[in-house]
């Protein structure tokens, strides 16, 4: 789908929203709100690839070919790849584990697949990254699978897809997953997880094919109550409550599906202004890298500029964070996206 520069914003504050909190988690022993903040943050993440991506899929499926759908995939793995190798690596270098056997899994994205495996979790975004590879090859499969075994579904055909996808992953996390070790084994788990990134996708579905919409006074409204909501669930599950630690995927997957349906109401608002709309776009455009990196800029201000007052630490530490995915999306990234084949 074209670039919306509203969902770009969203996209930018969702990867600040992990990058900043990361920073004072880093240097508080008990980090508490500000962790929950960045967990949350990242639900948002999840739904906001499902949203994209849905165009997308749809067409592998109407098109049914397993050209189209190794089109679909190259395009993923060059948007996706390359810097999530260039960041592991530099992060690698700075922890001393390159090459070790935790590298290697982080690079094949099977650190997390069906339990945490790796000793040294020293990449710890990396849980969210391989769910969202995961997602890329697992989820257009099964939706061909069933598309081609449902035959013309019209509308309501992908809707029942994504819904089978949810309930199916839904049941082996109820089923299957360790609750006793929530964060480790069931919430960075790809297998458990794995049905996030497809609540965007059904947001989708609603927002595009059956027209649902809302107006951005009562899409806020929501978004305050579902927000509150996530909070609580995600607290309380790390504080060890079985029916939170349940409930958690639901009120992720419902604030991250409002916060992205507000923003996309807003897209008029954030168009009629120039300067917000280039802002917006920058923000998307460098977010990927923001994520990927900040915590390595994180690592190295706390080693080397430890005799520094706190403010210009973070200060020192968002500039550089900002600047390299500045330079990284437009010397590096950049080109790469260019040279993409069309799906088709």
């Amino acid at each position: 789908m074209a670039r919306v520069a509203s969902l770009d914003l969203l996209r930018g504050l969702a990867a600040l929203t992990v990058a900043i909190p990361h920073f004072f988690v880093y240097n508080l022993d008990q980090p508490g709100v500000l962790e929950t903040i960045s967990v949350l943050a990242v639900e948002v993440f999840f739904v906001l690839s499902g949203f994209v991506l849905a165009p997308q899929i749809l067409f592998c499926a109407e098109r049914g070919s397993i050209r189209t759908l190794l089109r679909f995939l190259t395009r993923r793995w060059m948007r996706t790849l390359p810097p999530f190798v260039l960041s592991l690596l530099l992060i690698s270098v700075l922890f001393n584990e390159l090459p070790s056997d935790d590298f290697w899994r982080y690079l094949f994205f099977v650190q997390n697949l069906w339990r945490q495996i790796n000793a040294n979790d020293y990449f710890s975004i990396a849980w969210s990254l391989s769910i969202e590879e995961w997602f890329y090859v697992c989820f257009p499969v099964f939706f061909l699978l069933l598309s081609g075994g449902l035959g013309p579904a019209g509308r309501h055909g992908p809707l029942a897809i994504a819904l089978v996808w949810i309930v199916t992953i839904t049941l082996l996390r109820s089923l299957f997953a360790d609750f006793d070790d929530w964060g480790a084994e069931v919430r960075r788990v790809v297998l458990f997880r794995i049905d996030s990134i497809a609540y965007g996708f059904l947001l989708f579905i609603f927002m595009e094919r059956i027209l649902v919409r809302g107006s951005c006074a009562v899409l806020f409204l929501l978004l305050v109550l579902s927000s509150v909501a996530g909070f609580e669930a995600a607290e309380h599950a790390a504080a060890g409550n079985l029916a939170a630690k349940q409930l958690y995927p639901f009120a992720a997957a419902s604030f991250g599906m409002l916060a992205l349906a507000f923003f996309r109401a807003a897209s008029p608002a954030v168009e009629r202004f120039a300067f917000l709309r280039r802002l917006s776009l920058f923000l998307g455009r460098v977010s990927y890298s923001i994520y990927l990196f900040h915590l390595a800029f994180l690592y190295l201000v706390h080693q080397y500029c430890a005799a520094f007052t706190p403010l210009a630490q973070f200060a020192l530490y968002v500039a550089l964070t900002v600047a390299y995915a500045t330079f990284l999306f437009y010397f590096f990234e950049r080109p790469i996206l260019a040279a993409r084949p069309r799906l088709e």
